[in-house]
């Protein structure tokens, strides 16, 4: 092949890549933030820590504490509890699982999705903010079991005999302090606000504000419904609040955000175009 045809070849190819927004080689796109991630790390944090959680589960009748350890409530978390609790405290137990297994994480990822697309950002870039995001969750998610486990709380269900007879051995009920409900929700509303903003986003304040109220209703939800303490709440809001802006911050976008531009994924490098589309590029040489 001559070198005319192979220079037109490669001009057409480039071209076509390019549309409809096309760059020149002396004013390049503004770089994107890109949280910045290291795959076999975090992706192991992620499947580790997440089958352990759902190992805990899986056997807690078994592994559980089958007595408590602490077992009497101070003055204080007894008095918020009898003011606080509902009468039908069914309800309030499925009302705050709607914002543990739905709400929370539905805001968490569902606002990051919406501004990242809304920003003409990439799927790529999506998916390094879901990974710090569940990142931020698992690891709260394993910080409660390890100290719901160690501790061995008394639930407040059985103080205030809001437990059907059959209920009342079950060994989820010495599992009381801190309220992981509390810690994942405010992990899951925490680090997508300290995410929105450390990459700038302008819809930061509403991320902040929907994911700490539902947080916030879902802890409330918690003490009515007979399941948790005053301090159970306040402490799991702590914890969740803490791992959520910590991991975050740990994947906060460099200085120079032209190093976080794309984001390297088995020899393949993705980075959105000035017209919104993505551009994929791999290394080689066509001939």
């Amino acid at each position: 092949m001559s070198s005319m045809p192979r220079f037109l070849l490669s001009f057409a190819f480039v071209t076509c890549l390019a549309a409809p927004g096309v760059a020149s080689a002396q004013e390049p796109p503004p770089a994107r933030p890109m949280m910045r991630v290291n795959l076999p790390i975090d992706l192991t944090v992620i499947g580790v820590g997440g089958a352990a959680w759902i190992t805990t589960e899986v056997l807690k009748s078994k592994i559980a504490p089958a007595t408590c350890r602490w077992c009497s409530p101070p003055g204080f978390d007894d008095s918020i509890a009898r003011a606080l609790r509902w009468s039908n405290t069914k309800t309030a137990a499925r009302m705050s699982d709607v914002g543990l297994y739905g709400l929370a994480p539905l805001a968490a990822f569902g606002f990051d999705a919406a501004v990242v697309y809304a920003s003409g950002g990439t799927l790529t870039e999506w998916g390094t903010d879901v990974i710090v995001l569940l990142q931020s969750m698992v690891v709260a998610a394993d910080l409660t079991q390890i100290v719901k486990f160690s501790v061995a709380r008394e639930r407040p269900l059985l103080e205030y005999n809001s437990v059907s007879a059959e209920d009342r051995d079950n060994r989820d009920n010495n599992l009381s302090f801190f309220s992981g409900h509390t810690s994942f929700t405010f992990s899951a509303a925490v680090s997508a606000g300290t995410l929105a903003t450390l990459k700038g986003y302008r819809a930061a304040p509403w991320i902040w504000a929907t994911g700490l109220t539902i947080a916030t209703a879902t802890g409330y939800l918690r003490m009515a419904a007979d399941k948790h303490y005053f301090s159970d709440v306040m402490v799991g809001a702590i914890v969740g609040s803490a791992v959520g802006f910590v991991v975050p911050w740990l994947h906060r976008p460099s200085a120079n955000p032209s190093k976080d531009a794309g984001a390297r994924l088995s020899g393949m490098m993705a980075s959105p175009l000035p017209g919104g589309g993505p551009f994929v590029g791999f290394s080689g040489i066509l001939d």
